[in-house]
């Protein structure tokens, strides 16, 4: 990958980077105990049996959603890290050059296709 093509992936990284944190703002607030963690807001539509159903209904679907974006979060701090650092498109595994192909489709992958399939690190 050419040093321009790093350059703006970095950027596509920073802008969706921004993306999920506005998201995760709208439903969970940062953990002020752990870097870089999220806890879920708890929905108060009201005291009546119904309000209650729809706050435990949205409350598990933010759950689920805070997790995803949590974890699309840290794929993509990590993989700007790696950029920084020059180890962008290391296999995490076995130090193998990830495909760029692969890496076109995926650029958060942190690991080739043949570790990938092996499930030697979760991907």
């Amino acid at each position: 990958m050419t040093k321009d093509e790093l350059q703006k992936l970095y950027e596509d990284l920073e802008l969706e980077e921004k993306n999920l944190r506005k998201q995760l703002a709208e439903i969970a607030e940062q953990n002020p105990a752990i870097r870089g963690d999220y806890q879920v807001k708890v929905p108060e539509y009201g005291e009546h049996e119904d309000e209650n159903a729809m706050e435990a209904t949205d409350l598990d679907r933010n759950f689920a959603m805070e997790r995803e974006l949590e974890n699309k979060l840290n794929e993509i701090l990590k993989t700007k890290e790696k950029i920084k650092k020059g180890t962008y498109g290391k296999c995490e595994s076995c130090s193998a050059e990830i495909a760029p192909a692969r890496l076109k489709v995926r650029p958060v992958a942190a690991l080739c296709i043949s570790c990938a399939k092996s499930g030697s690190k979760s991907n």
